[in-house]
């Protein structure tokens, strides 16, 4: 009965010491885990340390310059603070990513620039005295009730006529007028009304207030110097009105332009949008040359010259990232202390098991001897 007890006792604690072994070695496997969680944390960390966010400039009021996250409102919406203007080209299909405002503006008048540029600074539908003269407000286009081709709206007529002492701006009108395809009176039109609004725009914009005004005789009288409709003058919406022009320049030699979706437009979800659109090379930048009057491509890395786009470390990640890498470190630290306390128990039981199996072992092993000692 003595060998049979510690031969059960001997495989128990043996049984023990396995289970004891097998509960360490899930615990280092755990413990291994820890260390690659912390290795991704760090990364994780090191990665909020190399995140970057580009940035635009907008002037302030004494001339220097402020830097803001830039997203699609802010980079390319109309802004005279802005120390340049740009667009974006969606570099798959080529066409320029506008506002709802604008693709709607564009697809209403397509056909012409300057109408495009008058609705886009708040003049739609006042193209001409008479609102109800569909055929006025798109210029270039036939006039489907009598066959004519229409060149003017009624305030550019008017403006031409007070300057018939005009003689190139006279060739340019005659120029249309001998064309002899319709493809030829379309790019002599264009010129003509360039060279009109390159000339007297504060002219134009003072007839397009005549449906405005309480009364048209003021306008008539004096065009040059009258105050027109409420606060708004033609110097505080020039640049605004020749940026539009310049933009649906653009829009034509993109091939058109598509609408950015809304949630995209600004704010966080903006910010990544643009930073990553731009970053991965799905979107070209275009600035405006204000001396050319040409869009020029450009990027974060060449706009180095003029400082408006830069690319700066983004604090405000860094700050969360650091912030959740010291909770996961603590977590981790915390499991990895408690996982050492249990290895170090389990090594205090397999230490006593081991030493009890030793002299289990010593003591069946006595027995045995003089047992079976006789017979030898």
């Amino acid at each position: 009965m003595g060998m049979a007890a510690s031969q059960a006792r001997l495989l128990t604690l043996t049984s023990r010491l396995h289970d004891i072994e097998y509960k360490a070695q899930n615990i280092e496997s755990q413990k291994i885990a820890l260390a690659t969680q912390k290795d991704d944390a760090y990364q994780a960390y090191c990665d909020a340390l190399d995140a970057k966010k580009i940035q635009v400039a907008f002037y302030n009021g004494d001339g220097s310059r402020d830097f803001v996250d830039a997203n699609f409102s802010t980079v390319c919406g109309y802004n005279e603070a802005r120390c340049s203007q740009y667009a974006l080209t969606d570099a798959k299909t080529g066409k320029l990513i506008v506002s709802s405002e604008i693709a709607e503006m564009y697809e209403t008048y397509d056909s012409d620039k300057y109408c495009f540029a008058w609705a886009m600074v708040g003049y739609a539908g006042c193209f001409c005295w008479d609102s109800n003269n569909e055929d006025e407000q798109f210029i270039g286009r036939d006039n489907q009730d009598n066959n004519d081709f229409v060149i003017m709206t009624e305030a550019e007529e008017m403006v031409f006529n007070d300057h018939q002492d005009d003689s190139d701006l006279v060739a340019a009108y005659d120029d249309i007028n001998n064309a002899e395809t319709l493809a030829d009176k379309r790019e002599a039109l264009q010129i003509f009304r360039d060279m009109l609004y390159e000339d007297y725009s504060k002219e134009l914009f003072s007839y397009m207030n005549l449906d405005k005004q309480d009364s048209k005789d003021a306008v008539l009288a004096d065009p040059e110097n009258n105050q027109i409709y409420g606060d708004v003058t033609w110097a505080s919406i020039k640049n605004e009105f020749n940026y539009y022009v310049a933009l649906f320049e653009k829009i034509q030699d993109c091939g058109g332009c598509q609408e950015i979706e809304e949630q995209y437009v600004a704010g966080e979800e903006g910010n990544d949008w643009f930073n990553n659109m731009v970053k991965t090379g799905r979107v070209l930048i275009s600035e405006f040359n204000e001396n050319t009057k040409e869009w020029d491509d450009t990027s974060v890395a060449t706009s180095t010259s003029t400082s408006f786009l830069q690319e700066v470390a983004d604090d405000t990640d860094l700050k969360k990232a650091e912030a959740e890498y010291e909770h996961e470190l603590d977590i981790i630290n915390t499991k990895d202390t408690k996982f050492d306390q249990e290895l170090s128990k389990l090594e205090t039981e397999r230490t006593s098991i081991t030493t009890e199996i030793e002299s289990i072992g010593k003591v069946r092993d006595d027995n045995i001897e003089r047992t079976f000692g006789i017979f030898s």
